[in-house]
C-alpha cells in the first residue's frame, strides 16, 4: 500500500455522499476518456440526483479550498469544517454541552459555505430527542416545564411557556436551556429552536440581566416615545440608533434596552415593559430613576407600576356574593 494512494471509506449503498463522491462519480473511466473533454469529465449522467452546474461548482469549490477543508483526508466521524467560516459544524460543545455544533446563522456565510454546509449534512447528523437521564435538568426548570405541559392537551403547545421558563432561568434561551427542555417534553431541540427564533421577545443571544422595551408605536410616538428611548439610553450609557434596531446591553452587563413595537398599553403611552413589568406613562425624568433603582436593586418606578395601579373607578365597595360563594367552593 506504500506506493498506492490511500484514500477514505467509501459509504455504505445508498447513504448521502461527500462531494468528491459526488464529483468523481460524474467521471467517466479513464479509458474511456473522450479527447476533447480534458480530466475525463462526462455529462452528468442524473443519477448523482443535482444538476451539472452544481457538481462542477461542488468541485470547484472542493479544489479551490472555498468548500470543504481536509476531504481527502477526512476520517469518518471527523468534524467537518468549512474553510473561511472557521468551524461551520464541529465537535465541540456549545453552552457546556458536549458534542452539540455551533450555531452559526446561515445569513453569516458565504455561497459556497452554504453549499458546503448542505453537501456535507447527513441523517444521522440530526440532534434526536435527547434522553431525560442524558440531560442535567435544574429541578425548579423541569418543575416549571412540567406545570405549563399539564395545562394543555398537546405537549407542543407548551413550547412558548417551556421556553419562557428557559429564558428567565438562564436570562435568554441558550442551546443548553432549549436541549434540557426537549428532554422534559419529549422533542427534539430543533423544534423548540424554531420556536424561539420566530418570537422576538425570545431572546437567542446572551443579553442584560434587565430588559427595557421602550415601546415606540404610534400612540407612545405621539407622546414622545423617541425622546423617552433616548433618555434611557443616555442613562444605560449606549447608543439609542443601536438600541432602537437590534437592542443595545449596557458596558455591565446590567440593561438590555431595546425600541419595541406595539406592547399594547396604549392607555399609559408612552409605556415601558421592565423585567416583563408595565409601567407608565413616563416621561424622560422617569429614566434615569429607573435604571439607577434597576442596578441598585431596588423596586422599579412604584408610583408607575401599571400592576400596583387601582382598578378603573376604585375598589369594589362589597364584593359580589356570587364571586364569594364560587371561591368557597
Amino acid at each position: 500500500m506504500s506506493g498506492e494512494e490511500k484514500r477514505p471509506p467509501r459509504s455504505e449503498p445508498g447513504a448521502p455522499r461527500s462531494p468528491r463522491e459526488i464529483s468523481e462519480s460524474e467521471k467517466g473511466d479513464p479509458k474511456d476518456e473522450a479527447p476533447d473533454q480534458p480530466g475525463g469529465q462526462t455529462p452528468s449522467s442524473g443519477a448523482a440526483g443535482i444538476s451539472d452546474a452544481f457538481t462542477t461548482d461542488l468541485a470547484e469549490n472542493v479544489d479551490s479550498g472555498d468548500a470543504l477543508v481536509g476531504t481527502d483526508s477526512q476520517q469518518e466521524g471527523a468534524p467537518v469544517q468549512s474553510a473561511a467560516a472557521g468551524a461551520v459544524l464541529q465537535d465541540e460543545g456549545v453552552d457546556d454541552q458536549p458534542g452539540m455544533p455551533e450555531m452559526r446563522p446561515t445569513d453569516d456565510m458565504s455561497a459556497a459555505e452554504r453549499r458546503a454546509l448542505i453537501a456535507s449534512m447527513r441523517p444521522e447528523d440530526a440532534e434526536r430527542v435527547p434522553e431525560l437521564h442524558e440531560v442535567d435538568v435544574p429541578p425548579e426548570l423541569r418543575e416549571r416545564i412540567e406545570l405549563a405541559m399539564g395545562k394543555y392537551p398537546q405537549i407542543r403547545s407548551a413550547s412558548i411557556p417551556a421556553l419562557w421558563a428557559v429564558q428567565r432561568h438562564y436570562g435568554w434561551c441558550s442551546p443548553r436551556g432549549m436541549r434540557e427542555a426537549a428532554a422534559v417534553m419529549g422533542l427534539t431541540p430543533a423544534y423548540l429552536e424554531s420556536v424561539a427564533s420566530f418570537y422576538d421577545l425570545f431572546r437567542t443571544t446572551p443579553t442584560g440581566r434587565h430588559p427595557v422595551l421602550v415601546c415606540h408605536n404610534i400612540t407612545c410616538w405621539m407622546r414622545g416615545a423617541d425622546e423617552l428611548l433616548e433618555a434611557f439610553a443616555e442613562a444605560a450609557g449606549v447608543d439609542h440608533h443601536e438600541a432602537d434596531h437590534d437592542g443595545a446591553v449596557s458596558e455591565d452587563g446590567a440593561v438590555f434596552l431595546k425600541g419595541f413595537e406595539c406592547l399594547g398599553a396604549c392607555d399609559i403611552a408612552p409605556m415601558v415593559s421592565i423585567d416583563e413589568r408595565y409601567y407608565g406613562p413616563l416621561d424622560h425624568t422617569d429614566a434615569a430613576r429607573a435604571i439607577e433603582q434597576l442596578r441598585a436593586g431596588e423596586e422599579v418606578l412604584p408610583d408607575k407600576a401599571l400592576a400596583l395601579r387601582g382598578a378603573a373607578g376604585g375598589a369594589e365597595p362589597t364584593p359580589d356574593e356570587r364571586v364569594a360563594q364560587a371561591e368557597r367552593s
